[in-house]
């Protein structure tokens, strides 16, 4: 299964728009979909297409989802860790408030998480580069803020029940120094963005490419190849249809070997 949005290279190119400039390796990348590994030889934009193609690894996929989980979580600790101590002192709630013994280890777990988190941001802001990263930014701030308030309103729960907090203070003190330092951190890196990063522009295809390709494409079986060329070759004609190419690429593309289309395409340059 793919995620590609046309089940054919026929879908494809009627897809495309009048506008545009139709890339030959892409039409045969759809043709070939099935087969990411010899799409993967189909030029610059073979090797694009091919990577779409390819499942996701399970374990890239849980890696994803736990820093997702990671990132809400550092979001959401302190603040949640306010609104538990908040919620203890009786001017801010429109019900019973929440007993000492009750508000303070909860604001003191939630700000226990935070700054295990911060300290999670400070490596992962240091392992890309310590660059100014203004997402980075807010985040720290967004606990910085809410543990300094902390720092004041978890003491006030305590003491209005004779409640010791000392024991759950020191994970709001931990966020503060932290996320307050890691604030300056990043505002003394203003001047220093994350640098733009510049793919090279592909190499023209060679002849060696070109024959790698067609080799490679043999391994698939005869009757497979056979639908394969037929969806090619109607796709290619509806481009000629459409008028996206003329009638001297339409017939040159029919005749080449199938998985050299790639090298027909105009190579990129600079603009």
């Amino acid at each position: 299964m793919t995620s590609l949005p046309y089940t054919d290279a026929r879908a494809w190119a009627e897809d495309q728009s009048l506008a545009n400039v139709p890339r030959l390796a892409r039409l045969e990348s759809v043709a070939f979909q099935r087969h990411p590994d010899v799409v993967a030889g189909f030029g610059a934009d073979g090797a694009s297409f091919a990577a779409r193609l390819r499942p996701v690894p399970a374990m890239r996929r849980g890696a994803g989802a736990l820093f997702v989980l990671l990132g809400l979580c550092g979001a959401v600790a302190p603040l949640a860790g306010v609104a538990f101590y908040a919620v203890g002192l009786s001017f801010f709630s429109l019900v019973e408030p929440l007993p000492a013994s009750t508000a303070v280890p909860a604001a003191g777990i939630c700000f226990a998480i935070a700054a295990v988190m911060q300290a999670l941001l400070w490596i992962v802001w240091i392992r890309d580069g310590a660059h100014w990263s203004p997402g980075v930014l807010g985040l720290a701030a967004t606990a910085a803020v809410m543990a300094a308030f902390a720092l004041a309103g978890v003491p006030t729960v305590a003491a209005r029940d004779a409640f010791d907090a000392s024991g759950w203070i020191w994970p709001v003190a931990a966020t503060v120094v932290l996320a307050g330092a890691l604030c300056v951190a990043i505002l003394l890196r203003r001047g220093s963005p994350a640098p733009v990063r510049e793919d090279p522009l592909p190499a023209a295809p060679t002849l060696s490419d070109r024959e790698r390709s067609r080799v490679r494409v043999q391994d698939i079986g005869a009757p497979e190849l056979a639908v394969i060329r037929d969806d090619r070759d109607d796709a290619l004609r509806i481009l000629h249809r459409r008028g996206l190419i003329d009638e001297d690429t339409l017939n040159r593309a029919l005749s080449a070997d199938l998985g050299t289309l790639f090298a027909m395409d105009p190579v990129r340059s600079e603009e």
